[in-house]
């Protein structure tokens, strides 16, 4: 399997152009056939969604991978990862650190509870997206294996030539004659044969597909041979939502949500077409939206709620007695069910230096007018115009420090405000804090 790896917005180039291209994390060159599957496949058609679209760059026809990190792999085996961007730099320390803060996001958001994951050496983070997954999710399943894969009772039916358990009478009048001697049963076996089990088989067999590693694969089949004797799950909703967690599960509890990531059941995204592949891709916008709001639920300060996409306001209250255009704000702040700041999260790298568009003196730093305006609705309608709104960036080497203060008007303001991936907090303006979150989490 060939592999590439590239950021968002990077440029894949068709195989054949001139050899002075140079690659590195923003272009690669990737085999006609794969470039031209994801033409195909890859553009969206108004019902699957968009992973790339044409772009002319040097003269000469690209592919530009849009907002969307994870991992494709085409029919003729090209594997390319795409990875956040998250600065200006493409070298392969770069490399590296995107690969370690997409999979720091996903642990989060995933609940992946990879243990060991902050103390790893950046070592690990030189293979590629999938095996550290894969070898993360193998490590939890050997663990649980340690301490015994848990049976249940099972309701069997059955002809014996002893009795055993209840004897099923309606069955047994039924016997034709020269069968009396067997008897129909009903018994409880105590049996593996579980949803849990039943989703890891499951799981195990994905990545053992999915994995170019012989480590892995190793481990893989290893521990399949413990789950040999255990079906594999035929319908993974029905299964999931039978999983238990009682006491005597709580070693299974680390392996759920590493089942439901693998099986596609939390939906990250996946292509049209007849090839799905090994391919997991989330909109890094939503990844960047949900990693804060996991990081601010633990730093909101006591007696406030984060509630996220709050759906109770319109922009238009009545209109032939409805409602229109409904207001969804990425997190909203509420204290005794009153809200009191409202957030959206945009992942994308805002200038603090960069001039208005139109060469006046006036600085909008790459913000969107869209933006803007929505901010300002949010306010009025779940603030009562009263109050800050916030619009919450990545921080990076441009936007270190939270821009000055937008003033819709004396009573509503909007606050543009850095969020450093590295250390998980808010740059907030320390003398003016709000008072919902813990001042030490202030930069």
């Amino acid at each position: 399997m060939t592999g590439f790896v590239i950021r968002e917005y990077g440029l894949l180039a068709r195989e054949g152009l001139p050899s002075s291209i140079s690659t590195d994390l923003n272009r690669q060159v990737i085999p006609a056939s794969a470039w031209d599957w994801l033409l195909t496949e890859a553009c969206g058609d108004g019902e699957h969604k968009q992973l790339v679209r044409p772009r002319k760059a040097d003269g000469h026809l690209h592919l530009q991978v849009l907002n969307y990190v994870g991992s494709v792999t085409t029919p003729c085996g090209t594997h390319i990862e795409i990875l956040p961007k998250h600065s200006e730099h493409s070298d392969e320390a770069s490399l590296l650190c995107g690969r370690r803060l997409l999979i720091k996001m996903l642990n989060r958001v995933y609940g992946l509870n990879m243990r060991e994951f902050e103390r790893a050496h950046l070592q690990l983070f030189k293979q590629p997206l999938p095996e550290v997954l894969i070898g993360h999710f193998l490590l939890e399943v050997k663990q649980l294996v340690r301490r015994g894969i848990r049976a249940d009772y099972r309701s069997q039916r059955d002809e014996t030539t002893y009795l055993r358990g209840r004897l099923q009478i309606a069955a047994q009048l039924r016997q034709p004659p020269g069968r009396q001697h067997h008897f129909q049963v009903e018994y409880d076996d105590f049996l593996p044969d579980r949803p849990e089990n039943r989703l890891l088989h499951s799981s195990l067999k994905q990545v053992l597909r999915w994995s170019q590693s012989l480590e892995n694969q190793r481990l893989a089949r290893e521990l399949l041979f413990v789950f040999d004797d255990i079906p594999a799950s035929s319908q993974y909703r029905n299964d999931f939502s039978r999983w238990q967690l009682d006491r005597n599960m709580q070693h299974y509890r680390a392996c759920k949500p590493w089942c439901e990531f693998i099986l596609n059941e939390q939906t990250p995204f996946t292509l049209a077409g007849a090839h799905f592949g090994q391919s997991f891709l989330f909109p890094m916008n939503d990844l960047f939206e949900k990693y804060v709001a996991r990081v601010l639920e633990r730093q909101l300060a006591t007696g406030f709620q984060l509630r996220e996409q709050a759906a109770s306001r319109y922009l238009i209250d009545s209109h032939n007695d409805k409602s229109l255009f409904q207001l969804r704000p990425d997190l909203l702040i509420r204290t005794r069910a009153k809200p009191v700041a409202v957030l959206d999260c945009k992942w994308k790298l805002l200038d603090q230096n960069k001039n208005h568009v139109a060469g006046n003196d006036e600085k909008t730093y790459g913000l969107s007018q869209a933006d803007i305006y929505q901010l300002y609705a949010y306010g009025q309608k779940y603030l009562g115009g009263t109050g800050c709104v916030y619009l919450v960036y990545p921080k990076h080497g441009r936007l270190s420090q939270p821009l000055p203060v937008f003033h819709y008007d004396k009573y509503l303001s909007l606050h543009v405000i850095p969020f450093c991936l590295d250390d998980d907090h808010f740059c907030l303006p320390s003398g003016d804090a709000p008072e919902w979150i813990f001042q030490d989490e202030l930069s």
